[in-house]
């Protein structure tokens, strides 16, 4: 008789589905990761309720209100790119994506500071780089320059 008590699973360990422990961690990560970006947009509550059961169902202990929030990051990339053309296509010689995006702040009105011009530099080189032969051809290999094609 004590041999077959001792061969029975678990009641505890019948229930639960086989996770290896790493496998477990990963999930776990990926799901606290997903709920803090969830709560970073503040407007999706459903999907949040759903997260929060499924990572219940894997670690019922964690503490949920300790999770902050992860801002969105939405790219703008495009967000210059009609001031930019237009600077482009009064310019007389090709520009440098500094020199365009000082332009695009002086069209816009936005004080040029060092970060205002870094983010609107960053922003130009991603977009030109896309359209490059399409609506824009670059001159020159260091520093770019940039021309309406």
């Amino acid at each position: 008789m004590n041999a077959i008590l001792a061969q029975t699973p678990q009641a505890s360990n019948a229930c639960q589905p086989h996770i290896p422990i790493m496998a477990e961690n990963q999930l776990l990560i990926g799901l606290k990761r997903q709920y803090a970006k969830t709560l970073g947009f503040g407007d999706r509550p459903d999907d949040l309720a759903h997260l929060a059961a499924v990572i219940r169902m894997f670690a019922p202990d964690t503490d949920l209100s300790a999770i902050k929030p992860i801002r969105p990051y939405r790219p703008q990339r495009s967000k210059y790119l009609r001031d930019a053309l237009a600077v482009l296509r009064q310019a007389e010689a090709p520009m440098t994506a500094r020199a365009l995006g000082k332009c695009v702040l002086a069209a816009r009105g936005v004080a040029p500071t060092p970060a205002n011009i870094a983010r609107v530099e960053c922003s130009l080189h991603a977009v030109l780089e896309r359209l490059e032969g399409d609506e824009v051809v670059r001159v020159g290999d260091q520093p770019k320059r940039w021309r309406v094609g």
